[in-house]
C-alpha cells in the first residue's frame, strides 16, 4: 500500500474516531449552552454507539454493488454534513439528528476502509496495515479529543465539530486522489460481484464474542477511570496524565499488535493479549498507591487491549471466501456494543459494590474471551493474512 493511501486511510479513520470520543471532553459545555442536563447529553455517546452497530451492516448490504471509492466520498459528505448539523443546532433534537447522520456515515466509512486496506495489502503484511489504519481511531483518543476539547474550551464546543467538519473535507479530497476509481481494480470488483461466503461461522461468532467481551472489560474500568483514581488521592491533572499515558498505550498496541499478528498468528497473539489484560486487571488494585507503577500498568494494559483488534480483524477475514465488509461490520458493531455494555455494566457495579470492583468485573469478562479463544482453530500464519 502507497504511503499516500495509508495516510487517507489513517486520517479518516483519526476523523471518525474523533467525534465518536470527543462528546466527554465538551460535555459540560453542551449542557450549559443547550439547558440540557450532563446526563441526558452524555447519551449521546449512546446515541453514536448504537447507531453505529445498528447501521453498518445494514449500509454495508445496502451499498454491496456501488463502488467503493463512491460509498466513501458519499459517506465522508453526509458525515461533513451531518457533523456541520451538530454545530449549528439550535436545539437538542436537531443535534441527535446530526449525530445520528455522522455515526451512520463514520460506520460505512470505517467498514470499507478496514475492507480496502485488506485488498490494498499483501497477504503477509495484512495484520500490519490493518493495526497502522485502526492507529488512526487510537490517535484521536490521544490527540483528537484533547484537542476538540481545548477548542471547546476556548472559542465554544460548536467550534469543535467545525474542525472535525474541516477534518473530514480534508480527507474527502485524499479520498478523491488515492483511491482508485476503477471498481477498486478488478480484486475489488469481483469480490462485490460474487458476494461472500462464510468458511466457517461458529467461528466468526467467537471472533466477535471476543470483541465485545474486551471492549466490554475495558469500558468498565475506563468509564469509572477518574473515581477510581480519586480514592487514592489523585487529582484531575493526575487523571489527564493517566489518560495520555493509555492513549500512547493504544496507539502503539494497535500497530504491534498487527505486526505480531503477522508473525505470530491471529490466536497466539489473542492468548497472550488477553491473559497479560486479565492478570492486569487482577492485580492492578496493587499499583494504585504508587503513581509510577499505576502509569506502567495503564500503558501495559493498553497496548495488549488494543493489540488484540488486529488479529481478530485479521481471525474473521480468514473465515470470509469474497467481500469482506459485511465481516468487518460486524466486528465494529460487537465494538460499539462491547463499548456501550462495558459503560453500562461499570455503572451499576460502581452504584450497588464499588468502583474498585470494576476492575475484577474487567477481569471476569477478558478471562472469558480468553476461554473462548483457547477453543479457536489455528490457522497458519500465511492463511491467516489470506
Amino acid at each position: 500500500m502507497s504511503k499516500a493511501r495509508l495516510i487517507t486511510f489513517m486520517l479518516s479513520v483519526f476523523v471518525v474516531g474523533m467525534v465518536e470520543l470527543m462528546i466527554a471532553g465538551i460535555l459540560t459545555l453542551m449542557s450549559k449552552d443547550l439547558n440540557v442536563s450532563e446526563a441526558i447529553v452524555g447519551q449521546l455517546v449512546t446515541v453514536y454507539a448504537l447507531t453505529f452497530a445498528i447501521s453498518g451492516p445494514i449500509l454495508v448490504k445496502i451499498t454491496k454493488n456501488v463502488s467503493p471509492k463512491t460509498v466513501l466520498l458519499i459517506s465522508m459528505a453526509i458525515f461533513i454534513i451531518g457533523n456541520c448539523i451538530i454545530a449549528f443546532s439550535p436545539n437538542f433534537t436537531i443535534l441527535v439528528i446530526g449525530r445520528i447522520l455522522s455515526s451512520a456515515a463514520a460506520a460505512i466509512i470505517v467498514v470499507k476502509i478496514l475492507s480496502l486496506t485488506v485488498v490494498y495489502s499483501s497477504p503477509s503484511e495484512r495484520g500490519k496495515m490493518i493495526g497502522l489504519v485502526y492507529t488512526g481511531f487510537s490517535a484521536a483518543n490521544v490527540l483528537g479529543v484533547p484537542l476538540g476539547t481545548k477548542i471547546g474550551d476556548l472559542v465554544g464546543w460548536r467550534m469543535s465539530f467545525i474542525f472535525i467538519s474541516l477534518v473530514g473535507v480534508v480527507a474527502l479530497i485524499m479520498i478523491t486522489f488515492n483511491v482508485a476509481s476503477n471498481k477498486i481494480d478488478t480484486v475489488e470488483s469481483s469480490q462485490q460481484n460474487q458476494g461472500y461466503k462464510i468458511i466457517d461461522k461458529l467461528e466468526i461468532i467467537k471472533y466477535l464474542s471476543i470483541t465485545f467481551l474486551i471492549l466490554a472489560a475495558n469500558y468498565v474500568v475506563v468509564t469509572y477511570i477518574s473515581p477510581l483514581l480519586s480514592i487514592y488521592g489523585y487529582d484531575l491533572n493526575i487523571v489527564s496524565i493517566v489518560l495520555l499515558v493509555a492513549g500512547i498505550g493504544a496507539i502503539i498496541g494497535t500497530s504491534l499488535g498487527g505486526y505480531i499478528t503477522d508473525t505470530l498468528g491471529s490466536k497466539k497473539w489473542l492468548l497472550i493479549s488477553l491473559s497479560t489484560y486479565t492478570l492486569l486487571m487482577v492485580i492492578f488494585e496493587s499499583f494504585l498507591p504508587i503513581l509510577f507503577i499505576t502509569l506502567i500498568g495503564v500503558f501495559a494494559w493498553n497496548i495488549v487491549q488494543w493489540g488484540s483488534n488486529p488479529p481478530i480483524q485479521i481471525g474473521i477475514i480468514s473465515q470470509i471466501e469474497g467481500d469482506t465488509s459485511a465481516a468487518m461490520s460486524w466486528n465494529m458493531s460487537s465494538l460499539n456494543a462491547g463499548i456501550g455494555a462495558g459503560s453500562l455494566l461499570g455503572g451499576i457495579f460502581v452504584s450497588y459494590f464499588n468502583v474498585v470492583s470494576s476492575l475484577y468485573v474487567a477481569a471476569a469478562l477478558s478471562f472469558v474471551a480468553f476461554l473462548i479463544c483457547l477453543t479457536l482453530k489455528k490457522q497458519p500464519k500465511t492463511q491467516q493474512a489470506a
